[in-house]
């Protein structure tokens, strides 16, 4: 069961987990200013670089399962401290490497550990803190993720201009080290006193993994994902800067200050998506619609604008849109959440989170394909834009039928409890 309380220590250990939530972040989305530097360094074309978008988020994708089990049978504490260390080792090989398979090994290490990090983070946000602040402060992890995608854009194109390739990775590189050590030292599973899980308490993973599944707002959850974060993640992974260079012949500077819009909207939504907590469920999967329909006009005017490049503004609203849809997609696992008992929680969240990332990963190989060896603007319009419209509208319908489940859900809940229910509708009519 969750604590009553809060204490300082849960800040403490929350801080620190929410740090290594930024560092991941970074790490995750350092490519995509990068994007024309590593394909010089490795003498590959732009289109060639959807295998890298591919690979890391593939692996990311493999390790979610994996993460749920080790948060909620290994602990935040070990599984924290060893996601940040493959960042390490991965962003290292990578920023050594001068061959394709080289820096491939590397960027696959790094969406291995950031795949644990997000739900390790949710795990200690359940076992160290009161249900009440549950919502809000897994949008605020939300929020460290913007900040730690803000940094990767304008500074750490100002970084790699100045200091340089060598320069910048060793201090990001470090600072993951550094993270790492602490977390080790200070982070704990949960609260002092707290009882321990016992082996015997699990079921074995398929089954809590069928089990999970079989929750109709488990699937619901999964699907509207797929449209509320795939797009984030496929264009902030790689194919955002590429796409304002080729198809908005925008230059490298320009091309990462405008993805900023992706990153602001993204943190700036993320604590309104958070006060949201305590709404119905019913009422939040409802909210996760809205933006599903601008996201899907807003790609179509994009693609149906004569020409490759579209005024600026139209340009900026939709990054932001994208931004704003991920922000909602923590609903996602709030609402998953509140349906599954406590000791599967990190299972539900990975299966929740591998919604959008299955969409990422899928998504940026088939942009990679339609791109070829040497595409020109409208082939990158096209490539880009049509899959991120595809998945945007597979997450808008799956947010309604989320929407439709929450609703029979409540209906047979009022049918198995009817004077519960009348009890309670005539106390609110009097209050």
């Amino acid at each position: 069961m969750p604590p009553t309380t809060t204490t300082r220590r849960a800040w403490l250990v929350w801080g620190i987990g929410v740090s290594a939530y930024l560092v991941a972040f970074f790490h995750r989305v350092t490519l995509n200013v990068a994007a024309g530097e590593t394909a010089d360094r490795l003498g590959v074309s732009t289109g060639a670089l959807g295998i890298f978008a591919f690979l890391q988020v593939g692996a990311y994708l493999a390790m979610q399962l994996p993460a749920g089990f080790a948060a909620d049978r290994l602990g935040p504490r070990r599984t924290l401290t060893l996601g940040l260390l493959a960042i390490a080792v991965g962003e290292t090989i990578f920023a050594v490497a001068h061959s394709l398979p080289v820096a491939l090994v590397g960027r696959a290490l790094v969406g291995v550990g950031d795949a644990v990090t997000f739900v390790n983070v949710l795990r200690l946000v359940q076992s160290w803190f009161p249900e009440r602040r549950q919502a809000l402060l897994i949008a605020l992890t939300g929020v460290a993720g913007g900040i730690g995608s803000l940094v990767a854009t304008i500074p750490l194109q100002a970084s790699l201009s100045g200091p340089g390739w060598g320069a910048t990775f060793a201090i990001t590189v470090g600072v993951a080290v550094a993270l790492a050590a602490v977390a080790y030292a200070v982070v704990r599973d949960r609260p002092a006193g707290a009882p321990a899980p016992r082996h015997d308490d699990h079921p074995p993973l398929a089954e809590t993994i069928a089990a999970a599944w079989r929750r109709p707002t488990t699937r619901r959850a999964f699907y509207a994902h797929v449209g509320t974060l795939g797009p984030f993640a496929a264009l902030g992974t790689i194919w955002a800067v590429p796409y304002l260079e080729h198809a908005q012949g925008v230059d490298d500077a320009t091309a990462a200050s405008l993805v900023l819009a992706i990153a602001v909207a993204f943190t700036a939504a993320i604590p309104l998506v958070g006060l949201t907590g305590h709404w119905p469920p019913r009422a939040r999967a409802a909210l996760l619609v809205v933006p599903g329909v601008l996201q899907v006009a807003g790609l179509a005017a994009l693609l149906t604008w004569p020409g490759t490049v579209a005024p600026r503004l139209l340009v900026v609203a939709v990054l932001a849109l994208v931004g704003l849809n991920a922000a909602a997609s923590v609903s996602c696992f709030d609402i998953a959440r509140r349906s599954t008992p406590h000791s599967a929680g990190g299972i539900t969240v990975a299966i929740v989170n591998c919604g959008g990332f299955t969409a990422a990963a899928v998504g940026s190989a088939v942009i990679g394909l339609w791109l070829g060896g040497d595409p020109g603007p409208a082939r990158f319009e096209q490539a880009v834009l049509g899959v991120m419209l595809a998945i945007t509208a597979i997450g808008f319908l799956g947010s309604t039928r989320l929407t439709g489940e929450l609703a029979a859900e409540r209906q047979r809940e009022a049918a198995r409890t009817p004077a519960q229910t009348s009890a309670t509708s005539a106390a609110r009519a009097s209050s």
